[in-house]
């Protein structure tokens, strides 16, 4: 019994996100490397409800999406709405929370509103009134690929391949990190390596090293200290096969139920930090010292922990059953299923 597993990874992965966006003086390529490395471990994920407990007819198909879209809207529209009260009164208050994330603004057409209620991943997003809502976009639109993806190793291996060369077409300098890193064709490469990870992780468990695999993934992200461009030229594809490892080596760890807690914490973290952030520039300014970012996070748990209570187990219980009896390991007892 270890208090390491899948949770606590999520957990660590949103609090990267959380500290990069909200602490000025935080190392840069973190936040990034943990956003993919949430794509990796979606990939694997999906690959294994899918395969393991829903399966590929109409009905287990139905399960998934109904499930995958409790999952993650409710909360997201929460969100959502709270950002939009967020913008309005610090607007009023004369605050700009487009100096804490670019994209933190009010939708000013109907197409923009649009990319915000669909999640639409596909155009400009320069209004988001959940600023990290760009990256689930692509998350959530690359479900519809994954029953591909689980159903077939060589279909995810395709993908793999395919996204990669999308990579390279870009190329990897500085100046081609933004569209790697948000697009949907070029974020399909994690995706599909965690996919690819799950089909060959009997073959693969050998590798399993749940404390080194972690270790080595920070190791890797301070190398920024050594190399400040690493980040936004080949780090962000490196993590890729680091963040695959330590989802190998923690998928079937059988961990205690605090490793479950900081799980479900995860998602509404990510959601939730810079909006909690904004209004915290009322009292600390745009500088983002220490104590903004330990006030806004303090907060932010709070309203995590009421979000989890209030909405995410209450629903947990409205989803859909799976269809298939597989021979569930202790991985398939996460939210995610």
């Amino acid at each position: 019994m270890m208090y390491l597993g899948l949770g606590s990874w999520r957990f660590f992965l949103a609090f990267l996100v959380a500290i990069s966006h909200l602490y000025g003086k935080m190392i840069h390529g973190p936040a990034a490397y943990a956003v993919w490395g949430f794509f990796v471990l979606s990939g694997y994920l999906m690959t294994f409800v899918l395969t393991t407990k829903y399966g590929f007819d109409s009905k287990g198909l139905k399960n998934y999406a109904f499930n995958r879209f409790l999952r993650i809207y409710p909360g997201y529209l929460v969100t959502l709405l709270l950002g939009v009260a967020t913008l309005m009164a610090l607007h009023a208050m004369q605050i700009e929370p487009a100096r804490l994330n670019p994209q933190f603004n009010m939708p000013q057409t109907l197409g923009q509103w649009l990319t915000n209620i669909t999640m639409f991943p596909f155009g400009p997003q320069p209004a988001l009134p959940v600023p990290v809502a760009g990256a689930l976009f692509v998350e959530v639109w690359v479900y519809v690929l994954m029953p591909l993806f689980a159903r077939s190793r060589h279909s995810a291996l395709l993908a793999l391949l395919v996204a990669l060369a999308a990579n390279q077409q870009y190329g990897f300098a500085v100046d081609t990190f933004g569209i790697r890193y948000s697009g949907f064709g070029t974020g399909l490469v994690a995706f599909a390596a965690g996919s690819v990870v799950c089909h060959y992780r009997t073959a693969l468990a050998r590798f399993s090293a749940p404390v080194l695999s972690v270790f080595v993934w920070c190791l890797h992200a301070v190398y920024w200290l050594h190399d400040k461009s690493w980040p936004w030229q080949w780090g962000i594809l490196v993590f890729v096969p680091l963040s695959a490892w330590v989802v190998i080596s923690l998928a079937e760890v059988k961990t205690a139920a605090m490793d479950r807690w900081l799980g479900d914490l995860s998602y509404p973290i990510y959601l939730l930090h810079t909006t909690v952030g904004a209004w915290f520039l009322v009292k600390y300014g745009y500088e983002r010292p220490l104590k903004f970012f330990i006030a806004s996070f303090a907060v932010t748990l709070l309203l995590s922990w009421l979000m989890v209570m209030l909405m995410d187990r209450p629903l947990h219980g409205r989803k859909a059953r799976p269809v298939l009896d597989g021979q569930a390991k202790p991985l398939a007892k996460t939210q995610h299923s």
